[in-house]
C-alpha cells in the first residue's frame, strides 16, 4: 500500500472520529436538561468511573493501552462538562 493511500484512509477515519465526537456532544444539552428536570447533580463521578472502566476494558480487548483510552475519554468527559456547565451552571 502506498503512503498516499494510507493517508487517505487515515483522513477518512479521522473525519469519522470528529463527526462522532460532534454527535456525542450534541446529546449533552439533552442530558443537562434531563438532570435539571429530575434534580440530578451535574457531576456524576460514579458514571465517569463506569465509562472509563468500560471503555478502557474495550480498548484493551482491541490491543489499545489503558492509558491511551483513559486519556481520550477523560478529555471527552471534560468537554461534556463544559456543555453541561453552560446549561446547568456550577
Amino acid at each position: 500500500m502506498e503512503l498516499d493511500e494510507i493517508r487517505k484512509k487515515l483522513d477518512k477515519i479521522d473525519n469519522g472520529i470528529v463527526l462522532l465526537l460532534a454527535e456525542r456532544l450534541s446529546l449533552m444539552p439533552y442530558v443537562a436538561n434531563y438532570k435539571i428536570k429530575h434534580n440530578i447533580a451535574r457531576h456524576q463521578p460514579e458514571r465517569e468511573k463506569e465509562i472509563l472502566s468500560k471503555k478502557t476494558e474495550l480498548g484493551e480487548k482491541y490491543g489499545l493501552r489503558k492509558e491511551y483510552i483513559e486519556d481520550i475519554f477523560k478529555r471527552i468527559i471534560e468537554e461534556s462538562h463544559i456543555v453541561e456547565k453552560k446549561i446547568i451552571g456550577e
